[in-house]
Order: C-alpha cells, then structure tokens, then sequence
C-alpha cells in the first residue's frame, strides 16, 4: 500500500468539505438559485491551496486558465491553511479579484462569523476560507431580465428558477429569500448544520496537517 500524500489528501478532504457546504445548505435551501444548475451543468471549478501562505501572482495561471475558458461561470479558491482573521482575508480575496477583474466579481466566504451577523454572512460560513470569482458577463445577463423594481423570491417559481425559466419582468430578491428561510427553518438548525460539518473539518483536519 502507498503512503498517502498529505498535501493530495488535504486537496481532497477541503473540496469533499466544500462539497457538503454546498449540497447541504446553499444547494438544499436554495440560498443562491443559481449554484445548482452551475454545478450539474459542470460550469463551476475550484482549486484548494495547500500552502497556508499564496501571493496573488502565484495564482495567475489558475486564473488565466478560468478567465479563459467561458463555460467557467463560478469558481473557488478554498485557503484551508490560511493564517489570519476574516478582515485579513477579505483583503487577500480583493488583491485576487484586481489581477482579473475585468473578468469577475469576488467575494471573500469565511468560517467564523461576529455576533449578530447578517443573513449573508451568516449563510457564508464555509468550512474554509474560500474566495467566490462570478463571471461578470454571467451576472449581467441576470441582471438585464430585470426591471428597475424587485419582488420578493417567494413570488417566484422557485423550480422555474432554478431551471432557469424566471420570467424576465421579475427582479428576484435573493437576499429577502435568504432571510424569510432562516426564519421560517430557525437560526440554530441551520448554524447546527454548519457546525456538522465545521465538526468533520476538525477530525479530519487533526490528522492531516501534522503531517505538513
């Protein structure tokens, strides 16, 4: 039997980690609409850094590679070794978004939020740092369906959402949807979730990066 590599192993336990996070809570409360039919449609990619430190030029490639390639809707970079607090890494997730912002749009996901957080940062605690890059041609097709009004995401078809047939007179809400199902499924079990499976990232963490 080979000995297992440590750094392929972490790449694979941060995206099956990631993957949880995704299927489990954005995928299950339709917390984006849009993250469902990306993925089974294979337009989503995302790459882990195994360093715990990564300048934003190292990553060029990678993103020279996304940028390229125009089937690549949403991508993550997964930091699970990254060394400093959640202003820290909002800062190292713009440094990554101005090498191709032209391109995309960036948003920094972090795993531990401040009391009281609101219903976006609270639906952001991924088991690791991560960095969300959004194609911007992508999102503004989204956004020129809508008219200068917005209704909220319960009027709409939520199937008929997701398979992207949204009707293009209405403007979906995606935030008040967010906050209308934390209310309606309860702050604590949907934090009971995240805390699952923050609980399956200490485990299997503990017995990787020694091993680093």
């Amino acid at each position: 039997m080979s000995p297992v590599n440590p750094r392929e192993a972490l790449a694979t336990e941060a995206l099956r980690l990631h993957q949880r996070y995704h299927t489990e809570l954005i995928e299950r409360f339709s917390v984006c609409p849009w993250a469902k039919p990306a993925r089974l449609a294979a337009r989503t990619r995302a790459h882990v850094l195994i360093d715990a430190s990564c300048e934003s030029e190292l990553l060029k490639p990678i993103l020279d590679e996304w940028a390229a390639d125009e089937s690549v809707d949403v991508a993550f970079l997964i930091a699970p070794r990254f060394e400093g607090d959640a202003d820290a890494f909002a800062g190292w997730a713009a440094s990554i978004g101005a090498t191709h912002s032209d391109v995309f749009l960036t948003a920094p996901f972090y795993p531990q939020v401040s009391e009281p957080a609101g219903s976006i940062q609270f639906l952001r605690q991924t088991p690791d740092p991560t960095v969300q890059l959004v194609r911007r041609v992508r999102l503004e097709e989204i956004r020129a369906q809508d008219p200068p009004h917005y209704t909220d995401i319960f009027d709409v078809d939520l199937r008929k959402l997701e398979a992207n047939e949204a009707p293009c007179e209405v403007a979906v809400s995606v935030v008040a949807h967010n906050e209308r199902m934390i209310k309606r499924e309860g702050r604590a079990e949907i934090q009971a979730i995240v805390d699952d499976i923050r609980e399956d990232r200490a485990r299997t963490y503990a017995k990787l990066l020694p091993l680093l």
